[in-house]
């Protein structure tokens, strides 16, 4: 059965048949961007977690790597300062050998006996300037400074009127560190109490 239109009806149901085709289309497009929606949110939110969790990790393992670093830095530099140590604490008898042989230098002498005392002196300066480019100090406690057992070793304890006991009366060898760790001791005595 044929229905034979006007032009002007043609057009108008032309016109709601292309409307109901467009209202279909983007229903069906709707749905459809719903649809997809609905199964890649959880997507989304899964990814999204995974990205945090991937920070998170490059965070931790940066501040790892940094600290490290940092550590390997120190262990470096105190490997480095106390390798000599060894070397420094053989070196420590010819740095106490050349002062007692400058203590004991004769008042007069000739050119001679002056130019080897020179030379002594030097030589001591030298090995003094080694020590002080390798961080290595000698410690020389004074007379009537107190006694600190992590930098002196007392041998002998003696009485004595003027001084404080436990304070340091006579210094009998000089002690050396390197940076903060002993190499040697400075033996001392001490006034004992009373």
């Amino acid at each position: 059965m044929y229905i034979y239109l006007k032009k002007e009806h043609k057009y108008k149901v032309n016109n709601m048949i292309d409307d109901n085709i467009e209202n279909d289309e983007q229903t069906i497009i709707t749905d459809i961007a719903e649809e997809i929606v609905e199964t890649t949110n959880p997507e989304i939110t899964a990814l999204k977690a995974e990205i945090e969790e991937l920070k998170d990790k490059l965070i931790r393992t940066t501040a790892e790597i940094d600290n490290t670093r940092k550590r390997l830095e120190k262990a470096r530099d105190e490997a480095k300062d106390y390798a000599i140590a060894t070397f420094a604490k053989e070196l420590l008898n010819v740095s106490d050998n050349l002062s007692r042989a400058l203590a004991h230098k004769p008042a007069n002498s000739d050119v001679e006996v002056t130019n080897i005392i020179a030379g002594v002196q030097m030589t001591k300066d030298e090995l003094d300037k080694i020590f002080h480019k390798h961080h290595i100090e000698e410690i020389k406690p004074e007379i009537g400074s107190m006694f600190n057992y992590n930098l002196h070793n007392a041998i002998a304890q003696v009485e004595h009127p003027d001084h404080a006991p436990n304070s340091i009366i006579t210094l009998m060898q000089s002690g050396y560190k390197i940076r903060d760790r002993l190499l040697r001791p400075a033996t001392v005595q001490v006034v004992k109490k009373p």
